[in-house]
């Protein structure tokens, strides 16, 4: 009997401070999972200041998440070319990155990105420059592995033809262009702009912008022609 009281008691009091906490300011909330990134906050670009294809490709991918409504804007790193870029989206010292499928690849795995290439240059022996830049099959294959290899709190968007990263200086490997990004800082719509910006640009166009740049000395006046011209 006096098990039940102690039960009814505990029960009780419980209720009454259920209801006391309703009604005092003083009582202490739950402690609740940290909030993620915020939907409306704007994605920041991480690109090398001292790479003129990189800042092209950035002012690119910015200017068409700005136009269709997703802000975004260019964070430019000063770091040393062979930092491991990838570590600004682990850092939060950025929400995207544009990179190289081979290149990313080698970062990430470098087994396999060795593994591949030796695969890669004895399947292509004898072919053009232009077909072993441009293998379908090869950059499907490359960037599976490289999104593969990638961190599960990073995505990649689909990738470009577009050949890119010509200081890459590690195995030989198909080097398409593409974004990569932290998961919760795009949605759906933004995807589908950078696969737009990256199904559009070619090589001849990244290197036409690169001459264009270094002329006027503008990347902002070299690429705002392109973005008109390709309803960006």
């Amino acid at each position: 009997m006096e098990s039940r009281r102690s039960v009814v008691r505990a029960t009780l009091l419980a209720a009454a401070a259920t209801v006391a906490c309703g009604t005092v300011a003083g009582c202490a909330e739950e402690p609740g999972p940290d909030p993620l990134d915020s939907d409306f906050r704007p994605i920041r670009i991480s690109v090398n200041a001292n790479s003129e294809e990189q800042r092209i490709l950035g002012e690119i991918y910015q200017r068409a998440l700005n136009n269709a409504g997703h802000g975004a804007y260019l964070s430019m790193e000063t770091v040393p070319v062979d930092h491991h870029r990838l570590h600004r989206l682990n850092e939060l010292s950025g929400d995207l990155i544009v990179g190289c499928t081979g290149e990313l690849l080698n970062q990430l795995n470098p087994v396999q990105a060795q593994r591949l290439s030796t695969e890669w240059v004895a399947a292509t022996t004898g072919a053009t420059q232009g077909e072993l830049k441009n293998s379908g099959d090869w950059r499907e294959k490359v960037y599976q592995a490289m999104v593969g290899s990638l961190p599960g709190n990073m995505l990649a968007s689909d990738p470009s033809n577009a050949i890119g990263c010509d200081d890459y200086d590690g195995p030989p490997l198909p080097q398409h262009i593409v974004p990569v990004y932290r998961k919760p800082m795009l949605d759906r719509g933004d995807r589908l702009i950078l696969n737009k910006v990256g199904g559009t640009i070619t090589t001849a166009d990244i290197e036409e912008l690169v001459k264009k740049a270094r002329r006027e000395g503008s990347v902002g006046f070299a690429v705002t022609g392109y973005m008109a011209d390709n309803d960006l």
